[in-house]
Parts: C-alpha cells; sequence; structure tokens
C-alpha cells in the first residue's frame, strides 16, 4: 500500500502546484544557462537586430517551414514579448481584469515567451526560445535558430537540453514544465534526428500543414514532444559526451526530481513483478489441484472397476444362455 499512497501523495502535492501557479507571474528574469561550448543570456533588441547579420533567417523554408519574412516577424514578436514579460508589460497584464485571467484562457499571443541570445565566446551566433508558455497545462514550445555559418556545429545539441532543464525543473529554480515541445517540417529530416537523439517523441503529423511557396507543393509538419517524467537532464546530453554543469539554474532541482520519478517508476515495477508472482503462484496452485482431483478420480474409478469386476474367474460362463 505504501507505493500507492505515496504516488497519491505527489499526484496531490502535484495539483497543490498546479493551482499555485495556475496565473503567469507579472514579471520574469531569465537567467543565464552556460553550456560547453556555448553561454546564453536574455536575448535584448540589439541581439535581434544582428539576426540577418548572420543570415539566421536563411533558408526558412527548409528549416522551419516560414518563408524568412514570415520567419523573422515570428523571432521579432517573440522577442518583443520575452521583453516585455521581463519589464512587467505582458500583453495579458494590460487587461483590467488580468489578474482574474487564469494561463488557460490565454490566447496563444498572451502567452509567455522567454528568449535567450547565444553565444560562443563574445560571437553572437543565434537565439533560443520557451514560446507559448502555459502554466495551467505546464506545456511549452522549444525552438532555436541558429546563424548560417553555425548550423550543424552542434551547438544546439548543447543550448536545447540546458533549456529543457530550465523548463522542467521545478518551481521556483525552473519553470515547473509538464511538457515541451518541438515542431518540424518534413523536409529538415537532419533536425528530426537531433531531436530524436535528445529523447523527443514523435507524436503526430499535420498533413499539408505548411506551403512551400519555392517548389509549390504542401509540406507535412512533424511534432515531437517530452514529458518531465520522461526527461533525463544526464543522458541527453552524455549522448553528445557533455556534461551537465551543476551551477545552471534548474540542474540540481531537475536532477533530484528526475531521480524521484525513477524511484517511482521501480516501486511500480516492483509491484507488478510481485502481482505477476502472486498470479503465477495461484495459477500453480489450481493447476495443481485440478490435477491432484482428476488423480484421485482416476484412482476412485480404477477401484470402483475393480470391485464391480471382481475375480476373473467368476465371469467365467456368464455369456452362455439356456437351453
Amino acid at each position: 500500500m505504501e507505493p500507492t499512497n505515496r504516488a497519491q501523495e505527489d499526484h496531490t502535492a502535484h495539483k497543490a502546484a498546479q493551482a499555485a501557479h495556475e496565473h503567469l507571474a507579472d514579471s520574469i528574469t531569465i537567467p543565464d544557462i552556460q553550456g560547453e561550448m556555448v553561454h546564453l543570456r536574455a536575448a535584448t533588441w540589439e541581439d535581434y537586430e544582428k539576426m540577418d547579420s548572420i543570415s539566421a533567417f536563411s533558408r526558412s523554408l527548409i528549416l522551419f517551414g516560414k518563408t524568412a519574412e514570415a520567419e523573422r516577424a515570428i523571432i521579432r514578436a517573440w522577442v518583443k514579448r520575452s521583453l516585455a514579460w521581463q519589464e512587467g508589460h505582458r500583453a495579458a497584464s494590460q487587461c483590467a481584469d488580468a489578474q482574474h485571467v487564469s494561463a488557460h484562457s490565454l490566447d496563444a499571443q498572451e502567452r509567455g515567451v522567454l528568449a535567450w541570445s547565444l553565444f560562443v565566446e563574445e560571437e553572437f551566433i543565434g537565439m533560443a526560445f520557451l514560446v507559448d508558455i502555459d502554466t495551467w497545462a505546464g506545456s511549452a514550445r522549444i525552438h532555436v535558430i541558429l546563424g548560417e555559418n553555425y548550423r550543424g556545429r552542434g551547438f544546439t545539441r548543447d543550448a536545447m537540453p540546458r533549456v529543457m532543464t530550465f523548463g522542467f525543473a521545478p518551481r521556483p529554480a525552473g519553470m515547473g514544465l509538464h511538457r515541451i515541445w518541438i515542431s518540424v517540417p518534413s523536409a529538415n529530416t537532419r533536425s528530426q534526428a537531433v531531436y530524436q537523439s535528445l529523447g523527443f517523441t514523435e507524436t503526430g503529423v499535420a498533413r499539408d500543414a505548411l506551403w512551400d511557396s519555392v517548389e509549390n507543393h504542401y509540406m507535412d509538419l512533424h511534432v515531437y514532444d517530452m514529458l518531465v517524467d520522461e526527461y533525463d537532464p544526464i543522458r541527453s546530453l552524455e549522448a553528445f559526451g557533455l556534461h551537465p554543469i551543476m551551477d545552471n539554474p534548474g540542474v540540481r532541482e531537475a536532477l533530484a526530481q528526475h531521480e524521484h520519478t525513477m524511484e517511482l517508476k521501480k516501486r511500480v515495477t516492483d509491484q507488478e513483478q510481485d502481482l505477476t508472482v502472486t498470479v503465477e503462484e495461484i495459477e500453480e496452485d489450481i493447476s495443481a489441484d485440478v490435477i491432484s482431483d482428476e488423480s484421485e478420480k482416476l484412482d476412485i474409478d480404477t477401484e470402483d472397476r475393480s470391485a464391480a469386476s471382481g475375480p476373473w474367474w467368476r465371469k467365467l460362463g456368464d455369456a452362455r444362455k439356456r437351453d
């Protein structure tokens, strides 16, 4: 009963925490995150203005399923929303009754956005985002965009798991998310391989969701996601020869959360194994009883036949008829 009670306690605690964080904070501080190759800090407007100089929007149609103009407009909006949230000027807070609007009733334009700028030493190479932050559902989308000359060099694999660790880490150390997802067009097979190697699971395909204006045809959009109890802060980095940096925000809490999840899963597995053994023992007992009953019945039938037949010589002449 103890594992069940513990699971119930965890569920109750999760519900209480979820209720406590139903509303997005009026303002937020975006922490610095250190990688082994890259350094992340809160994005500034000056950083956004450098995106064209590093050709961050080149091949956007293949990478993100958007034209360069559309991707530029999206990144621009995300940076503005991230800056506004840091300054306490989120769109929803402009409403008179914003304090009474729960996160699950906000549309996508009013949900939180966190924007980081990525640097290799002092060189600006791109941006990373957590967008559509929905504290009611505990969900957010992750997005990384790099300058053309910085792609395929392992920077995404260094940055993305560290942002996810902060996202999954329980509050107040992290964002306390339950699910992080990402979408990628069917043409971008390289990114799909990276996401799968990070532990993401493909959960669906939106058919013909994107339009390729160059080739004049539709493209599918693949959706990948990961849940907090599936995320391993160490394995997600070690797969690429990288390691967690313990001083990063939320790392210790995310590791403790992962260990707790593994312990709960082990308890459930042990319970299931115990139940399996019990069922097997019951089946063996039933089988033994059936065999015993059949054996006893066979013995009784044999004795009855033996008693009924009597000695063989007493049967001599039984078939003869009188004249």
